[in-house]
């Protein structure tokens, strides 16, 4: 598993790469802003950065999934 983003890979089993629903705002805080070294669970979990807006953006627009994501991280090793 890739050290960069474990936090990612080990949430993203819970989060349909190709779901008929669309991701939550909890679910993209999860898979996108808990590997950040500002994140802090519970915490001004309402602040967003110019990197989560960016994803979500991409995710929501379909240009990235979720697999996608993934994928690229996966094969950083």
């Amino acid at each position: 598993m890739p050290t960069e983003f474990p936090k990612l890979c080990s949430k993203a089993h819970l989060i349909p790469a190709e779901a008929d629903r669309e991701l939550t705002d909890e679910d993209l805080t999860r898979l996108i802003c808990s590997d950040c070294p500002f994140y802090k669970e519970g915490q001004d979990e309402e602040l967003e950065c110019g990197a989560y807006h960016l994803l979500v953006h991409l995710l929501r627009k379909e240009v990235l999934t979720v697999r996608d994501i993934l994928d690229a991280v996966r094969e950083q090793d």
